[in-house]
């Protein structure tokens, strides 16, 4: 009889270990279903970060078959732009047992670049031993694009694409900030159209923004790719003119300026001329403030439109042509 309890407990002992390892064997089964069928890219490396295992999200991102990757370690799908920087701090991190989280710019497998949104986990044995770490990523480039966007239309005239003026006030201190290191001058040129609104008036206002548009092509192809022409309100436009001591004067592009801007602008079936005023000052003779700087060329263009218009003026008295 006893030998029979006892083989009666041992078999219950046995059915509870079978029904555990079923038990088991069917959340395994649920992680690796989630796993395989997860939205976000899975990846599994051995401790020196060679890869073990990716699910099907990881491949339709990249490009890559399981075959093509398992085996190898992932940076080689690192991007040209991120810096060693980034990766020692995630060594760092995962090796001292503790997650770590950031944004990868991955390149895929036909050349085009991805962002990622990354976790990585450290997964340890029964000692504290790492014996794997786990790479979960979430495509964020969709993201990353609509963020460039909106930082686009925060800094960029809606009608022009210009610089807008909190971009203007941006640049006019990084150039300031350089001119004053280098020892340097810049000049600042403030023009305001002549005869803009006579044909706002006369032709609406769809043929007054196809105008504004095709001045703002002109006044950029008239000054070099390092200088800002930017779109500060209605008719009025800022120019600035990098590092005097290697550009052609203010006064030869204000030349230039007239010169285009006096052109005829066709615009579907209408034609139109108008003119600018211009008003001009130099950092720092006249003023060592983005404000004041562009008051003085504010006044100066005011003074050609109070006594002749289509021209240019200096704010400071000395002559600068």
């Amino acid at each position: 009889m006893r030998e029979r309890g006892e083989l009666t407990a041992k078999n219950r002992r046995l059915e509870h270990e079978v029904r555990e390892l079923k038990r088991k064997e069917a959340g395994l089964r649920k992680l690796a279903s989630a796993v395989e069928h997860s939205p976000i890219s899975v990846m599994i490396t051995d401790p020196t970060g060679t890869i073990e295992y990716v699910n099907p999200k990881f491949c339709q991102v990249t490009g890559y078959s399981p075959e093509e990757v398992i085996g190898e370690n992932p940076r080689f799908l690192k991007g040209d732009a991120q810096p060693e920087q980034l990766y020692r701090e995630m060594w760092e991190t995962i090796l001292s047992k503790r997650e770590w989280h950031g944004e990868f710019h991955n390149r895929n497998k036909d050349g085009g670049l991805v962002w990622e949104l990354a976790s990585i986990s450290p997964v340890c044995d029964e000692s504290g031993v790492i014996t794997h770490f786990v790479g979960v990523k979430e495509d964020i480039s969709e993201l990353k694009r609509l963020q460039k966007e909106l930082g686009q239309m925060a800094h960029s005239d809606e009608l022009t694409g210009l610089p807008n003026r909190t971009l203007l006030f941006d640049r006019l201190d990084q150039t300031m900030i350089q001119a004053h290191r280098n020892h340097s001058r810049f000049a600042l040129l403030y023009a305001d159209l002549d005869g803009f609104k006579a044909v706002n008036d006369s032709h609406g206002h769809q043929v007054g923004d196809e105008l504004l548009q095709a001045v703002a092509r002109r006044l950029t192809f008239c000054v070099r790719e390092s200088n800002t022409v930017a779109r500060i309100g209605g008719d009025e436009f800022i120019i600035i003119l990098n590092d005097l001591n290697h550009l052609e004067g203010p006064s030869v592009v204000a030349r230039k300026l007239l010169e285009a801007l006096t052109a005829p602008f066709s615009l579907g079936n209408v034609v139109c001329r108008i003119g600018v005023s211009i008003g001009i000052s130099i950092y720092p003779d006249d003023a060592e403030d983005a404000q004041t700087l562009i008051s003085c060329a504010d006044f100066a263009m005011y003074e050609v439109k109070r006594t002749s218009k289509n021209d240019f003026r200096y704010w400071s008295k000395h002559d600068k042509s």
